[in-house]
């Protein structure tokens, strides 16, 4: 018996990146400076859900900051962390939380909001 696993629909595209630790000469980090971010994650298959924060999403609570949901394979970004960003369809978003959904390896949560 074959059993398969629905992972929605991964139609969208997302990058994920790192800030390099640059601050400015008054010691403000250089977040909206482009070129102080490297790439983690590129090309990542995943599925954006839009949420407004703390509604339930698949059976879990979503932060009250949370503003989109991305799905995606768990190896493929496993190196996310929430001190990190995504940017998906030419929007960016900051990371809120980031984790194993299902507690299994296989699909990873991150919980985003977008980035002004």
């Amino acid at each position: 018996m074959t059993n398969y696993r629905s992972f929605g629909s991964r139609r969208h595209r997302a990058k994920v990146e790192q800030h390099d630790g640059t601050v400015d000469a008054h010691g403000t980090p250089t977040y909206h400076t482009s070129g102080d971010w490297g790439t983690v994650v590129s090309s990542w298959p995943c599925e954006l859900l839009t949420a407004s924060g703390g509604e339930k999403i698949r059976g879990r609570q979503t932060s009250s900051e949370t503003t989109h949901v991305f799905f995606g394979d768990y190896a493929a970004a496993s190196a996310v962390t929430s001190s990190m960003r995504v940017i998906c369809n030419s929007q960016t978003y900051g990371i809120v939380s980031v984790y194993d959904a299902n507690g299994d390896g296989r699909e990873i949560r991150i919980e985003a909001k977008i980035e002004t």
